[in-house]
């Protein structure tokens, strides 16, 4: 399958997820997605990691949070993973990202280093499985 088809059904399936997106929104979700499946990211997903996905996706999507509907309300949200094992795209917040699969999902691997608190010494840190810098 081409790359452009499979982007097409994704957007076609996140345009009925999320009916207030703008078409330019859509098609960054869909390129994420994409990126993320070949990622091999659905292998290790948990309650909080999928809650941290659709946060992300809504955010790459331009959508508010507050403006999503569940499609079925009597299940809420698990409380979202302060971590990611995807790669960051453009809109979301910068978190730790693990490795997968993780060796302890509850503690991201982002150990305290002497030249910064947290391991953050001011340089970019790789973000995402191929160790790119994130884009801001």
């Amino acid at each position: 399958m081409r790359s452009e088809d499979a982007v097409e059904i994704v957007r076609a399936s996140l345009a009925l997820a999320f009916p207030t997106a703008s078409a330019e929104g859509l098609n960054r979700a869909a390129e994420t997605v994409i990126r993320w499946g070949t990622e091999g990211v659905a292998d290790d997903l948990n309650a909080g990691l999928t809650t941290r996905m659709l946060l992300d996706l809504l955010q790459v999507a331009g959508i508010s949070p507050e403006d999503f509907r569940l499609a079925e309300p009597d299940h809420p949200f698990a409380e979202p993973a302060e971590y990611r094992t995807w790669s960051r795209t453009e809109g979301m917040p910068l978190l730790p990202l693990l490795p997968r699969p993780p060796d302890d999902p509850t503690t991201p691997h982002d150990p305290p280093r002497p030249d910064g608190p947290s391991g953050r010494d001011g340089r970019p840190r790789p973000d995402g499985p191929s160790g790119a810098t994130p884009r801001q």
